[in-house]
């Protein structure tokens, strides 16, 4: 009986503790919410200048900064119904319309493409139809004594171990239809010049630090140019595209005469063409195209193709051929051997998410990008993307033909969807006293490639790693811009969760 009393003493001990601890944690609890209410900013009281940068875009926008908090953190239904109540007066500065979607991905790694950042410094002003980033043209000089004026560079980065930091492939402005291409190793060159002021100051460009020499490449005949008969007999290849490949193998990618139409792209092993590079380049090892081999394409084929771009899956290696990404469509199929490929790939699921129903190709090639600073992650599967440009071309009453850069970005594993396309084009800092360079007023700035400045891993790269994007002038020169690649990473719209 004695024993009993005790454990039910104990019982009744252990029940009031409990109880004390859930009467303790009721009272310390709302102090604890309102300690964190209390932290948030009391936004009425900032000005402009003291929000943080993507309260400032929303405040651009004509929305209330405190009624939009369910953007970048979590909200009541009533906060959320309340946002999504508000409308973007107009204005000469917008946000892009995925930053005011609730539909956006919810990503650690891409939720920040859907935000329009300026920074601070500002790194890009955003504008109605186009985004201008705050970095400089400069020039790229491929210049030999036979042909004084090239065009349409092609960069890549060589490796630490190289004399020189770039390997670039220009092509030549000569007479007639005679296509060659020139090939140099480059280098960055202060070069003296005096401005409009009087003053001297040093210019940056990128220059041949080599001799330039004719890049020859095995020639091939056309199989069928019916009604362009012309085509077959347009001696040497043309717009030439160089990038490394996920096994750290310099590849060269270029338009030549077809084996199964009139015009195909082939693409050769650069140390098949260009032997100094054998002995600098390490890795890569394999040579899968000791000469020239063509890209198929089953489906869809025209007489003249052009503008493919190649990438690789983060997760298998294996190699695929981009041939399109327009309005209403995108085409790809994996590579099996010998320039093979299978059929589409892409999935029937898939949604465009580039709406305007206008002239689209693919400019550049794809660069393979790790969503976070250098340090801050290892790459994984699930945290690589490829990004590349693509250009719309028009011709406005004007004549003045355009090229509008945009950005692509689409995941690194299969079905490699599509996750972002720029929602505004992209424009530099000086690009309009470019438009007049070289006598060619009138004339465009084309986008011809992508690389990373530093050849750390050739083929993938960080958000706060810089990227090389090569310029033509027309068809009259050369020119570049070096800046981080995050910086093209903003604007977006989200091709994902869209009607």
């Amino acid at each position: 009986m004695a024993r009993l009393q005790q454990r039910r003493a104990q019982f009744i001990i252990v029940v009031a503790l409990l109880y004390s601890l859930y009467i303790l944690n009721r009272l310390v609890k709302p102090k604890r919410l309102a300690t964190t209410q209390l932290t948030l900013p009391d936004l009425g009281r900032h000005t402009k200048s003291q929000l943080p940068p993507y309260l400032q875009s929303i405040e651009d926008a004509g929305i209330n900064p405190t009624e939009s908090l369910a953007l970048f953190g979590k909200n009541t239904e009533a906060e959320q119904g309340s946002r999504q109540s508000q409308k973007a007066k107009k204005s000469g500065k917008l946000v892009s319309k995925s930053l005011l979607s609730s539909r956006y991905p919810e990503d650690k790694y891409t939720d920040f493409l859907w935000r329009c950042r300026t920074g601070e410094p500002p790194a890009a002003e955003v504008f109605d139809t186009f985004l201008s980033l705050k970095y400089r043209i400069f020039e790229v000089r491929v210049e030999s004594e036979r042909y004084p004026m090239t065009y349409n560079p092609s960069i890549i980065a060589l490796p630490p171990s190289s004399h020189y930091p770039f390997l670039i492939v220009a092509r030549v402005r000569g007479g007639g239809f005679f296509q060659e291409s020139l090939i140099c190793e480059g280098k960055y060159i202060d070069e003296p010049f005096v401005n409009a002021y009087g003053f001297e100051v040093m210019n940056k460009l990128i220059g041949c630090a080599t001799n330039p020499r004719v890049l020859t490449v095995p020639q091939t005949p056309a199989r069928d140019c019916t009604g362009i008969d012309y085509m077959s007999d347009v001696p040497g290849y043309h717009d030439p595209r160089i990038f490394w490949s996920n096994t750290g193998a310099p590849l060269m990618m270029f338009n030549q005469q077809s084996r199964y139409g009139c015009f195909g792209l082939w693409i050769i092993d650069l140390r098949s063409v260009y032997p100094s590079l054998r002995y600098r380049v390490t890795r890569g090892l394999l040579n899968q195209y000791p000469t020239v081999m063509e890209l198929t394409r089953i489906e869809g084929r025209n007489p003249i193709e052009k503008n493919y771009l190649m990438f690789y899956d983060a997760d298998t290696g294996s190699g695929y051929v981009q041939y399109e990404l327009r309005h209403g469509s995108r085409h790809f199929s994996r590579l099996v051997g010998n320039g093979l490929t299978t059929s589409n790939m892409t999935s029937p699921l898939e949604a465009t998410c580039i709406y305007e129903d206008a002239t689209w190709h693919q400019a550049t090639n794809a660069i393979k990008i790790v969503m976070c600073d250098y340090g801050e992650c290892e790459p994984e599967p699930e945290n690589t993307v490829y990004l590349s440009f693509l250009h719309k071309k028009e011709i406005p009453e004007t004549f003045k033909v355009q090229y509008k850069r945009y950005v692509a970005v689409w995941k690194a594993t299969s079905p490699f969807e599509m996750i972002g396309f720029g929602s505004k084009h992209i424009r530099f800092d000086n690009e309009d006293d470019w438009e007049q360079k070289f006598n060619v007023e009138g004339k465009f700035l084309y986008t011809v490639s992508v690389a990373w400045e530093k050849n750390m891993n050739r083929y993938e790269g960080y958000l706060n790693e810089n990227v090389v994007i090569s310029l033509g002038v027309g068809d009259h020169g050369n020119a570049a811009v070096v800046m981080p690649v995050r910086d093209l990473l903003t604007c977006m719209g989200s091709c994902r969760g869209q009607p």
